[in-house]
């Protein structure tokens, strides 16, 4: 159950959180040249456009389309065990932000 809430719940929608953030928030354009130097793979704009697009938006879907069927086979321990464990992650990282910030 935690591998089946950790796939659906977690770890699409951070990719693609990632995505976002790494593309819209920070200069893309300004890495590319320091990914092409450091990489046998060189990467260009379509590269640009995949992570800034198509990528982030077909991770969603998948996420959305995931949960959906996530909670409609959903039975009533699944459904506890699935909130004892969200709690359990927001306490730890609520936490580790307080403890963060604190230094």
């Amino acid at each position: 159950m935690v591998d089946e809430f950790v796939n659906e719940f977690g770890i699409l929608f951070l990719i693609a959180i990632q995505c976002i953030i790494f593309t819209w928030i920070y200069d893309v354009d300004s890495l590319i040249p320091v990914i092409n130097e450091n990489s046998r793979f060189k990467v260009g704009s379509l590269w640009k456009v995949v992570i800034k697009y198509v990528l982030p938006c077909f991770l969603i879907v998948m996420w959305l389309i995931g949960v959906y069927n996530l909670l409609i086979d959903l039975e009533s321990f699944e459904a506890i065990v699935y909130i004892i464990i969200m709690v359990l992650v927001l306490l730890f990282s609520g936490i580790l932000t307080k403890i963060s910030s604190d230094k």
